[in-house]
């Protein structure tokens, strides 16, 4: 009963609304495009690429923030996240769970499985494929505004053995490389290292 419901109120959306995965789409925005704007929040990720915070995503009231990994100068995305936060472990995986059915339903044709477990062997990560796409599921624990609360998120990203993922990492490895040698020649602008 549940399922037809989830599928009736999904089906009943507007066609805008929904986000079509199998093409590359998720909460509003595109694999392989721009981001449409400079981000207001943004920050550097360990390997050189931007996290954005994505500003008016198409996402459903559950879901707290989107985030994109991008490229660091054209803002190409290349990895969708979406994440809702929770109180207790019982309320993410209840909603973890709507959205994985939900998503079975909306993408009966995507390879559903490779599930990871926790040291207590109940799933933290579920996973669905349909080449060159991949969407992940996962719950765990995090802090958040200082708190320590259980994070759900949905990411749909590339496979990381298509051409698609590849021709993204060496997009992102030329601009971070760029990026380094401007920095580079500002560094030897200002000769002066006394005391490094």
């Amino acid at each position: 009963m549940l399922k037809r419901f989830l599928l009736c109120c999904i089906l009943a959306a507007p066609t805008a609304a929904i986000a079509d995965a199998n093409d590359g789409q998720f909460m509003g925005f595109q694999l392989g495009e721009s981001y449409p704007a400079e981000p207001r929040h943004s920050e550097i990720t360990a390997s050189g690429n931007l996290l954005i915070m994505a500003e008016e995503p198409v996402k459903p009231a559950s879901i707290d923030e989107v985030s994109l990994v991008a490229t660091p100068k054209s803002r190409t995305i290349g990895y969708i996240a979406a994440t809702s936060w929770h109180d207790t472990e019982e309320a993410a995986r209840a909603n973890g769970r709507r959205y994985a059915e939900a998503l079975r339903t909306l993408y009966p044709d995507w390879d559903f499985g490779r599930e990871l477990m926790d040291a207590r062997l109940r799933i933290v990560e579920v996973n669905l494929d349909k080449s060159p796409y991949h969407l992940q599921l996962r719950l765990e624990r995090d802090e958040h505004d200082g708190r320590d609360m259980w994070r759900f998120s949905m990411g749909l990203g590339w496979q990381e053995d298509s051409s698609d993922w590849r021709a993204w990492q060496d997009q992102a490895a030329g601009e971070r490389a760029e990026a380094q040698s401007i920095d580079a020649e500002r560094l030897a602008d200002h000769p002066d290292y006394r005391g490094l």
